[in-house]
């Protein structure tokens, strides 16, 4: 579709054309909330993800007119812009008519471990104790905390060894963002030696006997079929190329 410069429609073919190209029109308020948000971050596509929370912690949700102004901003199609936001289930898509979700949402983990730890009745007592029209109590997939069972999040926040009482007193606290751990940075890990082993072996080691290590180790990847790690990098490294 193209703009017809003298009548001042959008056309694809014959007939009378259109005020506006077709699809989702981009809404003025909407874009300049999203370009407030934002600010001054390089507009790249690989920081789709990043700006999808920051459009969905700000307003509770991803308006559809959020969504097609992020995508003017990105220049990406809306298609595009679409189905990053409705695959992971974080995000709340709320198109036009349709109610946006409570402000507060708290999350119970579903996996077996939870589940086998009372994670079915942790949702219906956390949904007994709450208002449906304030708070928003969903069932989430595996969190990664399986040696914390049963746990919830609330907004970003998880609740380990998650109990009705804690998780009702965390969210009325508004106890909502990450807590982040004390953890040892890059730079205090190499000074204390972390990588020396890789450093020396990229340096002048022995590549044949590492892999050999590897493979008699026994180690197997996590991906779901625990392939040798050992046979796997003799594939890899049986090929040219930086990969």
């Amino acid at each position: 579709m193209a703009l017809d410069e003298q009548k001042g429609v959008w056309k694809s073919g014959r007939g009378k054309g259109r005020a506006t190209p077709k699809g989702r029109q981009l809404d003025d308020a909407a874009l300049a909330e999203v370009q407030a948000l934002l600010a001054d971050r390089p507009r790249r596509r690989d920081l789709l993800i990043e700006f999808l929370h920051l459009i969905q912690d700000a307003h509770g949700h991803l308006s559809a007119a959020h969504l097609r102004a992020l995508a003017e901003e990105l220049r990406l199609a809306q298609a595009e812009v679409y189905e990053v936001a409705t695959f992971y289930a974080h995000f709340d898509v709320v198109k036009e008519g349709e109610t946006p979700p409570p402000a507060l949402t708290i999350r119970v983990c579903d996996s077996l471990s939870c589940e086998l730890a009372g994670a079915q009745s942790l949702k219906d007592a956390l949904e007994d104790g709450t208002d449906p029209s304030e708070v928003r109590i969903l069932r989430a997939p595996c969190m990664g905390r399986c040696d914390t069972a049963p746990v919830c999040e609330i907004g970003h926040r998880h609740i380990d060894h998650a109990a009705p009482e804690a998780v009702l007193a965390a969210a009325a606290a508004g106890e909502t963002h990450a807590v982040i751990p004390d953890y040892e940075d890059l730079a205090t890990y190499r000074a204390g030696g972390g990588y020396e082993a890789l450093t020396a072996l990229r340096e002048g080691g022995d590549w044949e006997a590492v892999q050999e290590t590897v493979a008699a180790s026994g180690l197997r990847g996590l991906g779901g079929a625990g392939f040798p790690a050992g046979r796997k990098w003799g594939f890899v490294r049986s090929y040219d190329g930086p990969r």
